[in-house]
């Protein structure tokens, strides 16, 4: 009796990509240094748990500019400057309509040509944005890239539709404490620093032979565990490295 009463009373979570996923997106937000590592968790969480994605990236349209707050790789930052410049794309399109677009290269080419025509081919075969919907507000998309055709199903829409509610509650939280201009002007700073970013990833790859998901998954890693900012460990890491033994700055 004794133990089917303790069975009972601690059920067993099963493993899920949506248990895993909830499990990175709980916790809750006071500030928007939080709020970009959480974004960074978001984004490496969804590509983990999703099959068939290669690169995700979270649009926050913040002084009516969009800016990418968070992404996978730097193919997401490609696609999304894109859309940034010509103005138009999957993801500036479900934020402005607050709807979701789900479509393959053929359907992107006939909705918005202009960004089509100036996305490399190999970068995406597939492309889906969710608007970040909390309340009555939307403040951007979350952007899948899947280098097949159709590479999204049913089940992977409900965990992204998941994950951008979100994102979306944790920005509005933020922004309801620090003010949409403060968390603009942040989000300006930390793409400023995107570029010591890419050196640092750079480095890793050369230096323990990983693509750069790993590399940048290392970085993310050692940021957490250091509890540094990704860019402060960044811009540490391009600068001493050849004076500093890798097992210092890297786990092995």
């Amino acid at each position: 009796g004794e133990e089917q009463r303790m069975g009972e009373s601690q059920p067993e979570t099963i493993d899920t990509p949506t248990t895993r996923l909830m499990s990175v997106l709980s916790g809750v937000l006071g500030s928007m240094e939080d709020l970009e590592t959480y974004l960074n968790n978001l984004v490496f969480a969804v590509m983990t748990n999703i099959d068939g994605c290669d690169a995700v990236g979270v649009t926050v349209v913040m002084e009516d500019r969009p800016r990418t707050a968070a992404y996978t790789t730097a193919k997401t930052l490609e696609i999304d400057a894109v859309q940034y410049a010509v103005g138009d794309g999957p993801c500036l399109d479900a934020f402005r309509h607050g709807r979701e677009n789900l479509v393959d290269l053929g359907g992107a080419l006939e909705r918005w040509p202009m960004f089509t025509a100036s996305v490399p081919i190999d970068h995406a075969q597939t492309l889906f944005a969710v608007p970040l919907v909390s309340g009555t507000r939307c403040f951007g998309a979350l952007n899948l890239y899947g280098e097949q055709r159709h590479a999204f199903d049913h089940s992977d829409v409900e965990l992204v539709r998941l994950a951008a509610t979100r994102a979306a509650d944790a920005i509005g939280a933020v922004v309801d404490v620090e003010g949409a201009r403060t968390v603009a002007a942040q989000m300006e700073q930390a793409m400023a620093s995107r570029a010591v970013i890419e050196q640092a990833k750079g480095v890793l790859m050369g230096r323990h032979g990983v693509d750069e998901k790993e590399a940048f998954e290392l970085l993310r890693q050692q940021s957490q565990r250091l509890n540094v900012k990704l860019r402060s460990l960044a811009a540490e890491l391009v600068s001493g490295a050849s004076s500093r033994p890798s097992e210092d700055e890297m786990p092995a």
